[in-house]
């Protein structure tokens, strides 16, 4: 069985801190949004995750090639279900959001296994 091995605590810093903040605000602002549940994407999220680790532990490539990132985004900036909400504390940008899965589209096109929750990629 694979256990996790602890790391040393450490204390946050103040911009962790910040973003914290400006993320949990960004959150209780989404409720009645037109993205999902919470629940929904934190289920997403983690089938997304779940399915990247086991391709990942079978050897196999986790990202796609730049080439089909750039495809995959294309797809979604034509696309009626990508909205640009908040601004990305971490990155200062506004990051596409699906409205069918919540995702930040801008970084799941990367991944080999996920996919288009419409069936588009």
């Amino acid at each position: 069985m694979l256990k996790p091995i602890p790391t040393i605590d450490r204390d946050p810093t103040q911009e962790e801190l910040n973003n914290i903040d400006k993320v949990e605000i960004m959150l209780a602002e989404e409720s009645g949004s037109e993205l999902p549940s919470h629940m929904h994407m934190a289920r997403s999220l983690a089938t997304d995750s779940w399915r990247s680790l086991k391709a990942f532990m079978r050897g196999k490539k986790v990202l796609v090639e730049p080439e089909e990132a750039i495809r995959r985004w294309e797809i979604c900036e034509g696309c009626p279900f990508l909205k640009y909400d908040e601004t990305n504390p971490d990155t200062g940008k506004r990051d596409g959001r699906c409205v069918h899965c919540g995702c930040f589209m801008n970084v799941k096109v990367h991944f080999k296994e996920c996919s288009c929750p419409v069936d588009k990629w």
